[in-house]
């Protein structure tokens, strides 16, 4: 995992020299702008996803489920940051494109990998909860982790499906008006499925992170843990039911 989270930052150079010499756009935002991000994105999943599995016991991680589910993943990922650069390349878009037979295809098989790349969550998630190493991990940080694996699993999956259902990102957009807010895209006149997804996803980091820093202040425990993670699944829920009513995120600002 770690290394080819390696090799994708390993290529942001070659895709920022691109960036800078291709100057052609989409939606607003220049075509290499999205494979920076999403490789960029991929590398901080896998990177996490390695370190989370560091607790984990040797032995579970060597069973043929774990084995054969991180292994699929990394396929899956090495093939969806393949199929957006080369979009890119071509100068059109990746998600939600299906104008020709072609790219009807690459975006099919996005949709199939990004569920196989996101139950990479879940054999870690076990393994942490039920397979712990001995490294040491505190109760509250282990209940930390899983819970955000699990809510990244869980939301991603209810975030990501309804755009693929919706097939679109935006919700309520007024034709012509395509202000977004800086190198995030996110529409500011209308409602944006993106917003909750980048929520939805991050929850593995957001999660554990909010118990690092509240630990020591509020003694929180395994409960405490819990708790954070609760309430960060809310607040992901209520931007989501946001966007699905046409509401840019954080429209105030805007």
């Amino acid at each position: 995992m770690v290394r080819l989270g390696g090799a994708l930052l390993a290529g942001l150079p070659v895709l920022m020299l691109a960036w800078l010499l291709d100057a052609r756009e989409w939606h607003g935002l220049t075509l290499w702008t999205k494979p920076i991000k999403f490789a960029i994105g991929f590398a901080l999943y896998l990177m996490s996803l390695g370190c989370f599995a560091a607790f984990i016991d040797p032995a579970w991680r060597q069973r043929r489920v774990f084995r054969v589910t991180i292994f699929a993943g990394l396929l899956a990922i090495a093939m969806e940051q393949a199929i957006i650069t080369l979009q890119s390349a071509r100068g059109v878009g990746s998600h939600f494109n299906i104008t020709t037979a072609f790219d009807a295809a690459l975006y099919s098989a996005m949709g199939a990998g990004s569920l196989v790349l996101l139950a990479m969550v879940l054999p870690i998630a076990w393994g942490l909860a039920r397979h712990p190493g001995t490294r040491p991990l505190s109760a509250s940080m282990r209940h930390a982790l899983v819970a955000g694996l699990l809510l990244t699993f869980g939301l991603t999956l209810i975030t990501a499906g309804t755009m693929a259902v919706v097939g679109s990102h935006r919700v309520g957009a007024v034709p012509g008006t395509n202000e977004a807010m800086a190198w995030m895209g996110w529409l500011r006149h209308a409602g944006d499925l993106r917003v909750p997804h980048f929520f939805a996803t991050h929850a593995m980091h957001a999660v554990p992170l909010a118990v690092l820093m509240l630990g020591p202040l509020m003694r929180l425990g395994q409960r405490g843990a819990v708790g954070v993670a609760a309430i960060y699944g809310a607040v992901v829920l209520a931007v989501f039911v946001q966007a699905l009513q046409g509401h840019a995120f954080l429209a105030f600002i805007g």
